[in-house]
């Protein structure tokens, strides 16, 4: 399973506060049991002085071999003091415009 690689890496790989790892696919046109769009919200401290782009940049660089399966993700990378201002949440995934319908 795709979700659970996800998790694993962000886990092991990094120094994870929290990881949370949504499968959203159902919420697109694709197939039953899909595992092709994601939402990822990862809380560390090795965000702290990185511009949101590199935050991105660390994540895909851990998850290099799961990004050529994933059609599309969401990442929400947080410091923990961004987590905790944030009342430990973060914003929902854009609705789906159709894609191939």
């Amino acid at each position: 399973m795709i979700k659970e690689q996800i998790e694993e890496k962000l886990k092991n790989e990094m120094s994870s506060v929290y990881v949370e790892v949504i499968n959203e696919s159902p919420n697109h046109n694709v197939p039953d049991g899909a595992e092709s769009h994601f939402k990822i919200v990862v809380v560390s401290d090795e965000f702290e002085n990185m511009r949101p782009v590199q935050r991105h940049q660390l994540i895909y660089k851990v998850l290099t071999e799961e990004m050529k399966l994933i059609h599309a993700i969401a990442i929400h990378p947080f410091t923990k003091i961004e987590w905790d201002k944030n009342n430990q949440s973060s914003s929902d995934s854009p609705d789906c415009l159709g894609g191939s319908r």
